[in-house]
């Protein structure tokens, strides 16, 4: 790969640690290398406080391949490894929605008799890279939603009383604010969720709803049958009952605390799912990941400010705090498929919440795309970190210069030729990137590490 030279020269020790305030810090994911010349420096990623990651890079630039070497820090096994030291255990749930991780549990072995694993294993050469056990569960949705399952693979469901009414409008096509048959879900919603209808008759609100519910309540109910034509209820009914037949939704669904546990990484392959299945997925998860995570954090900050409690109380809370659910990294694929800057999808409500509000409560967020002005800039306004592969379009490059969290170098040569900012950019090697994080003096070059598993982003021909 490239080496730069670039002044000011930075760094002068033999490792630096970007992203925290404390350049001590002793939470780390080894990013990689830096790839300006003089000494050889490694590069760490701080976990030590929450964070918002956006990596950028044409196709087949390797940000799919950073954003897998960047993960498997967070889920190797133990707490001290060659590519991360973890004091405290984060959950992390990627977002696959073109099923390139799905092999991702499969390590890299100087064995393996497949000859593109062996190319894949062979990049490390020259990198200290010891094998590394990954704690990676893939999740897929059932068959008929996918690909048969593999036996490594868990099967995830989603329990319908987590989907709202504005999520079920979205996936029928409907506005439940102008379209009468939209109007008559959100109705039928509200009797079911908020005044307990079942049988003909009200009840306590309750939590949890099935699919049969809304159906028997837009049949039964006599106030929406005498409001709205038998038509309206008629096409209703049927549309809810192409997903009753779905066997991703089911009255319980993949408990959360299945899906996210300390220390590993859980991979849902969301490949084989409409694109609006995947954002009333994407939104049913993280409205329920939030809420776990507001009352995790209350929890861990009344152990840490609450100087009242008894001994009692303080064991108490200390064991309900141990089982509430992880601190967590949300991270998407190719995000300008699913937080457009041109138009809502259900899930961007909820993302928009993730990122503005996530950092209080232990949310980190992390995001890859081909085009960063094609993702809602709501989004974009929330990043500290800028991982910048090679660009080729104008616009691309200007959004980067203009939205750099630190200083650019006073001069960057190669082949004794100094290069603007947008030749840099233009120039950069396949995994190679520009890195700009609020907590760093200035941008940097960087060399990403090789990966200790599979990385399933290549075309097979």
């Amino acid at each position: 790969m490239k080496r730069f030279t670039v002044r000011p020269r930075l760094f002068r020790e033999r490792e630096v640690i970007f992203g925290a305030q404390d350049a001590q810090a002793d939470e780390w994911v080894w990013a990689g290398r830096l790839a300006e010349a003089g000494l050889l420096v490694d590069v760490r990623f701080d976990l030590s406080a929450e964070h918002v990651v956006a990596i950028f890079g044409k196709r087949g630039s390797g940000k799919s391949y950073t954003l897998g070497s960047l993960l498997e820090g967070l889920c190797a096994r133990g707490p001290n490894s060659t590519i991360a030291h973890t004091r405290r255990r984060r959950a992390a749930l990627l977002f696959d929605t073109l099923g390139i991780f799905q092999w991702a549990d499969i390590p890299l072995t100087e064995e393996t008799d497949q000859p593109l694993l062996r190319e894949q294993y062979a990049v490390r050469k020259g990198w200290d890279i010891a094998p590394e056990q990954l704690d990676i569960c893939i999740w897929r949705p059932p068959e008929g939603e996918g690909e048969a399952t593999s036996t490594r693979h868990r099967t995830f469901t989603i329990q319908t009383s987590a989907l709202t009414a504005d999520d079920w409008g979205y996936l029928l096509g409907l506005d439940i604010y102008r379209d009468r048959m939209g109007q008559l879900l959100a109705d039928a919603y509200a009797k079911v969720c908020y005044e307990g209808w079942a049988d003909g008759r009200h009840h306590l609100p309750r939590e949890s709803y099935t699919l049969d519910d809304l159906i028997a309540c837009v049949k039964g109910d006599t106030e929406l049958t005498a409001s709205y034509q038998a038509e309206t209820g008629r096409a209703v009914r049927q549309q809810l009952a192409t997903f009753r037949r779905n066997p991703l939704f089911q009255g319980e669904g993949t408990p959360l605390r299945d899906l996210l546990r300390p220390g590993q990484l859980a991979v849902l392959v969301m490949s084989h799912m409409s694109d609006a299945l995947r954002f009333v997925v994407m939104s049913a998860l993280i409205r329920q990941v939030m809420a776990a995570r507001v009352v995790a954090s209350e929890r861990e900050k009344d152990l840490l400010i609450r100087p009242d409690l008894t001994g009692r109380e303080r064991a108490e809370l200390q064991a309900q705090a141990a089982a509430s659910m992880p601190p967590t990294w949300v991270v998407i694929d190719e995000a300008q498929n699913v937080l457009p800057a041109e138009r809502r999808t259900t899930a961007t409500a909820m993302l928009v919440k993730l990122v503005r509000e996530g950092r209080n409560v232990g949310l980190s967020f992390m995001f890859t795309t081909q085009q960063p002005l094609a993702v809602d800039p709501r989004i974009l306004a929330q990043v500290d970190t800028i991982i910048a592969h090679k660009l080729t379009v104008q616009t691309d490059i200007d959004y980067i210069r203009r939205n750099l969290k630190s200083n650019l170098p006073d001069e960057v040569k190669y082949g004794g030729a100094t290069l603007s900012f947008d030749e840099l950019l233009r120039s950069l090697d396949v995994g190679q990137a520009l890195v700009s994080n609020t907590e760093t003096e200035r941008a940097f070059i960087m060399d990403i590490r090789p990966r200790v598993s599979v990385h399933g982003g290549f075309s097979p021909v």
